[in-house]
């Protein structure tokens, strides 16, 4: 078993969890609310903003060119297609990035990206890796699993967010990030390793958090509200 292949399987059941998680349920059958959808595209926006910071930090500090390429090659990814696609939904519910940009994050996502950027300013490489890589590698897996039990939803308006993580050339990045993961983090102690697994854990539970905070409705209609009487 490589390295990878132990945390994924370490985090496993966070991942399950969060693939049958009532938000993406109810997208794959059609049932999802629009007031929902639109609250969780609007949080993701505001999470890739500290998500680019994570991995910019991690630019710096690379001591390599193959570490800043990995790093940059995710952050391009995440600009030019997670962040575009998230772009077009926004605008047909007639808003643009500016004006997203004084929305408050929920308590899920603010706890999610402080752990993310403490990380990547306090720790080294390895561990900027299994903070940010169970993003990119659990949308994998969850969108995935939507489309292997909902293939409806690949030609619903979900389609452009669900093939954003099922296509080729995405499972081709994820193979590639985690060949790298595995080439970085082998020749590390077996301490070190366990301190990169309880890391990635971590990530995937706040994972998790995020995709059950997407779902929940209640807090959905609270901020949207509160936001429009500022």
């Amino acid at each position: 078993m490589t390295f990878m292949e132990h945390v994924i399987a370490d985090s496993m059941p966070l991942w399950q969890a969060a693939a049958s998680c009532s938000f993406l349920e109810q997208m794959g059958r059609g049932t999802l609310e629009q007031e929902l959808f639109l609250d969780y595209i609007i949080q993701d926006s505001l999470y890739l903003r500290d998500y680019l910071k994570a991995f910019a930090m991690g630019i710096v500090k690379s001591r390599s060119l193959k570490e800043m390429q990995v790093f940059y090659s995710v952050l391009g990814y995440v600009n030019d297609s997670e962040n575009t696609t998230r772009l077009r939904y926004l605008a047909k519910s007639g808003l643009t990035d500016d004006a997203i940009e004084n929305y408050p994050q929920k308590p899920a996502c603010a706890a999610y990206t402080k752990f993310l950027l403490d990380t990547a300013k306090q720790e080294e490489i390895p561990e900027i890796l299994m903070a940010v890589m169970p993003c990119m590698l659990g949308y994998a897996y969850v969108f995935n699993a939507l489309a292997d039990h909902y293939p409806n939803v690949l030609a619903s308006k979900y389609a452009p967010l669900v093939q954003d993580y099922t296509s080729a050339g995405y499972q081709a990045s994820c193979q590639f990030w985690t060949q790298y993961v595995n080439e970085r983090c082998e020749p590390l102690d077996a301490q070190r390793k366990k301190k990169l697994t309880a890391l990635f854990r971590a990530a995937s539970q706040h994972e998790l958090n995020f995709w059950e905070m997407a779902g929940n409705k209640t807090i959905a209609a609270k901020e949207m509200n509160q936001h429009e009487k500022q």
